[in-house]
């Protein structure tokens, strides 16, 4: 009732997300909500504009507390006082390309991914990023591009021959481990270069489609997941597809790369107050990277309008993080290689993680701002 009365403000609407001068492209996709989540009287609270402006309302319930007086124990009495003490607060976010519930993973793809495997295919970075709360869809996203970007890579429509080679490995706190090696562990390291090694992971030769989607099923299926209070599946690290794009030639040459980067989900302490001692443990670690990626993407986007300005680089602090120190590539403004990034914002529509969802939209629309 309360969001049917809600009128929009008038607004000036637009969006930085594709602005050509950035190399980062932000979208932010709102889920369904659940069969489970409706039946357990949970309603959408999260809204896309019906006029394509870009702009997403969020709408919360807040409490009050009040001081005893007799004038509120005599509203109490009357059954009014739950009514004056609950607040309905709006808010609106402009967080990029904005999908809704109704939208498939094959218009995401269109809209803001396919551009990046021609980019690698010629010999560029392009990331991907899942982010977003536990249980906001991240790894169903994720892993429906992953068949878009399979499909891409084979269907003919690349110029040129290319040699494709696939990894796939999670990284949990400081270890990381290949799942298409039995979970085996392997080292992250520096080359006198300073370029990122990850010693001992296996890669593969990939030639086809189903070949690619095959691998990734088997990578899938050993990634690390436990149970929390909101995901029964909750992915407990971040799983990197990583497709090395070789171009056949005599002279030795950088290869293009594709990275798809499924983020563990963030918890809010609320979330984590019955957790074991080894999950707060894994929610720490798990928190603690996703603030250090926060960190570098923005200042990865704050680095060209520094340059315009002609001030002292950014300060981007990639080693703190192993996730970080994978993608140094993409952080180290010491760096040659040209990138692009696409994040994929994921949001729980219900009005019971309004919190989480309002923070995840915020950073998106930051990242627009930048």
């Amino acid at each position: 009732m309360l969001v049917q009365r809600f009128k929009p403000p008038r607004q000036k609407t637009e969006s930085n997300s594709e602005a050509p001068t950035s190399n980062i492209t932000v979208a932010t996709r709102i889920r369904p909500i659940s069969n489970g989540e409706s039946l357990s009287g949970q309603v959408v609270a999260v809204f896309p504009r019906a006029d394509s402006s870009g702009v997403v309302d969020l709408h919360e319930l807040r409490r009050v507390a009040l001081f005893e007086s007799d004038f509120y124990v005599a509203l109490r009495k009357q059954h009014l006082f739950r009514e004056l003490t609950t607040i309905h607060q709006s808010s609106s976010f402009q967080p990029g390309r904005v999908f809704s519930a109704d939208d498939r993973t094959e218009k995401i793809y269109e809209d803001v991914v396919h551009s990046l495997i021609p980019w690698a295919w010629d010999g560029n970075v392009g990331t991907l990023f899942a982010y977003g709360q536990t249980g906001s869809g991240k790894t169903f996203t994720i892993r429906g591009l992953e068949h878009l970007v399979a499909k891409s890579l084979f269907d003919g429509t690349l110029e040129g021959e290319r040699n494709i080679y696939l990894a796939m490995f999670e990284l949990a706190g400081n270890s990381a481990y290949d799942l298409l090696n039995s979970r085996a562990s392997f080292s992250i390291l520096e080359d006198h270069l300073g370029t990122t090694q990850l010693v001992g992971i296996q890669e593969y030769s990939i030639r086809s489609t189903a070949e690619l989607l095959a691998l990734s099923q088997k990578a899938n299926e050993l990634r690390q997941s436990a149970p929390t209070i909101k995901n029964d599946g909750s992915s407990r690290s971040h799983a990197i597809c990583r497709i090395r794009i070789e171009e056949p030639s005599h002279e030795p040459a950088e290869g293009g790369i594709l990275y798809l980067v499924d983020l563990a989900g963030s918890e809010a302490a609320r979330d984590i107050f019955s957790h074991s001692t080894e999950r707060l443990k894994e929610t720490r670690e798990i928190n603690m990277s996703l603030s250090v990626l926060k960190d570098c993407i923005r200042g990865m986007a704050r680095i060209d309008m520094e340059k315009r300005k002609f001030s002292k680089k950014a300060y981007i602090p990639f080693r703190q993080s192993t996730l970080t120190r994978v993608l140094k590539h993409l952080f180290d403004p010491s760096e040659s290689r040209k990138c692009r990034t696409t994040v994929v914002a994921c949001i729980n529509p219900s009005f019971l993680d309004t919190g989480a969802s309002k923070n995840t939209l915020r950073y998106a629309e930051m990242l627009c701002k930048s």
